[in-house]
């Protein structure tokens, strides 16, 4: 980019590196000068030239000469000064040229040709990382009626709330421009998933819900969302900008004040999880949940010695929705809390009930998810459920995975130890899918590991598999380790594990998760039966 004269000439001058190398050169000719000047009696010739040629009257001139430097110095310090104030008026005049090029005067948003430049930018970003990103194009719903009604100044203070709105949902990183007149645009870089997307997209129509206040008046408005990903509806910023665009306008001849994916199948996908995230916050009032129990037996004795407490969700609306399908919602949501505590306390109560009927050794495992072990309040959550249940602290045993504990290892470190102290013991659930550090295993001082059913599914089929079974097995001893083994759908794969060191086994094999009645039927016959 070529730059003006005074641009360069400020370069230099307010350079502090420039300015320092000019003033070194400046007393170095000086010093040069001033020995000559000695070493060849320069001063000394000079009085005896101005005696000898009195006509001259060389005094005089020298006089005139100090006058003029000193005359030069005030005007070159003068002019620098007034070029330093030009070149600062002009950079502040070109940055508001700037701002006026690339931002709305009205929001001071990015503009649509901001947005576009940046849209790019993210795009060849996520290309390098290949990550996802996405774009949603917003339409207010009935913005001519606010002008029509209280003018066009109403309809300017409208668009600078709603503007406002829109920044407070929004992470840093993230793009809000005004494309045009009442249509803006958000951009979103590393997305992570859908669900995301689809959380921001209820959380803005959340937001303008509250009337907003124009001069004495107030006034509601809605907003129509159409949103494109990236790279599946598109890879280059143009495209995906019509995508979205068209999109929006299905949300608007879909009734308004919604959001639609510009694809059918990420639309669908997030209808429907919108759809139960919607209905999980009811299932608790509603009692729609339940826990089934999955038998756990001893490997020697082949009797039972716990159960793994299970959720289940039969939906008033939605029929059996699977955990694996609405677990990850309830996470994402904010609800998985709500929903851990219930099902901590329900086995809790369910173990109790058992011990009272005379089975005094059973023990309750009860899956933990990684926002839960994240609470600050947990180690409160579970001694609160121990204490209503009256179930004691040994016979409570709560599974985590590798990847839970590895989130935050060291909140998770200490909260563990927390619960050991408690009494509680830990299982590392789905072994060998995560990172299996033999090094963490040593610090997070658990109890057993369950060998995750994706090594037992296969046996005795695949010698890999065998393998790796074998070696998890000899690592949990080595480590004085109790170890379950997941998974067990056939008599081929319990008769490998009962030719092992592994002290417990479950599966479909063993029995499916099951309600208490019918657990309680099966395996409480009798005391030898247990």
């Amino acid at each position: 980019m070529e730059h003006s004269l005074p641009q360069k000439i400020f370069a230099k001058i307010s350079s502090p590196s420039q300015f320092a190398i000019d003033v070194a050169i400046i007393l170095l000719l000086s010093t040069i000068t001033f020995w000559l000047a000695q070493k060849y009696d320069a001063f000394e010739y000079l009085v005896e030239f101005s005696r000898a040629h009195e006509e001259y009257e060389i005094d005089e001139i020298l006089t005139l000469l100090m006058i003029a430097s000193f005359a030069f110095a005030a005007v070159a310090y003068r002019n620098g000064s007034r070029l330093k104030l030009e070149v600062l008026k002009r950079r502040k005049v070109q940055q508001s040229m700037k701002k006026m090029a690339f931002y709305d005067s009205l929001t001071g948003l990015p503009n649509r040709e901001l947005c576009i430049n940046r849209f790019e930018h993210i795009l060849n970003q996520s290309a390098r990382t290949s990550e996802s990103a996405a774009v949603l194009f917003i339409d207010l719903d009935n913005f001519k009626e606010v002008n029509d009604n209280y003018g066009h100044d109403a309809g300017d203070i409208l668009l600078k709330q709603f503007s406002e709105r829109l920044l407070g949902q929004l992470r840093k990183g993230d793009t809000l421009s005004r494309f045009a007149g009442d249509e803006f645009i958000i951009l979103l870089e590393s997305v992570g998933s859908i669900n995301n997307v689809t959380i921001l997209a209820k959380k803005i129509l959340d937001c303008i819900q509250t009337p907003f206040q124009i001069n004495a008046n107030e006034t509601t408005v809605g907003m129509s969302v159409g949103i494109a990903m990236y790279p599946n509806d598109g890879q280059e910023a143009s495209v995906l900008l019509k995508h979205a665009d068209t999109a929006m306008y299905h949300a608007k001849n879909e009734g308004k004040n919604t959001f639609r994916f510009y694809s059918n199948e990420l639309n669908k996908q997030a209808r429907n999880k919108l759809i139960i995230a919607n209905q999980l916050r009811q299932a608790i009032n509603s009692d729609e949940f339940t826990l089934h129990f999955q038998p756990i037996i001893d490997v020697i004795s082949k009797k039972v010695k716990g159960a793994e407490a299970l959720l289940r969700w039969e939906s008033k609306v939605l029929g059996n929705v699977p955990p694996d399908v609405f677990i990850p919602i309830a996470e994402e949501v904010g609800i998985i809390n709500t929903i851990g505590e219930w099902v901590l306390l329900q086995a809790c109560q369910q173990s109790k009930h058992w011990h009272n009927l005379g089975y005094n050794d059973f023990i309750m495992s009860v899956n933990m998810s990684a926002k839960q072990l994240g609470r600050e309040d947990f180690i409160n959550v579970v001694e609160s459920c121990l204490k209503k249940s009256e179930l004691p602290a040994e016979f409570l045993e709560l599974e985590l995975t590798e990847t839970t504990i590895m989130k935050d290892v060291s909140s998770a470190l200490c909260r563990l130890e927390k619960l050991r102290k408690l009494g509680v013991s830990i299982a590392l659930d789905d072994f060998g899918t995560g990172y299996s550090s033999i090094s963490y295993l040593r610090k997070l001082q658990i109890s057993r590991i369950k060998i995750d059913r994706s090594f037992i599914q296969h046996i005795p089929e695949n010698k890999e598999d065998i393998a790796i079974t074998k070696a998890i097995i000899s690592l949990a001893r080595n480590l004085s380790l109790n170890v379950t083994a997941e998974g067990i759908e056939t008599a081929a794969q319990q008769k490998f594990i009962d030719n092992t060191i592994v002290d417990s086994a479950q599966g479909y094999f063993i029995g499916k998760p099951m309600l208490p009645s019918k657990f309680e039927s099966l395996f409480f016959k009798d005391k030898d039966s247990y």
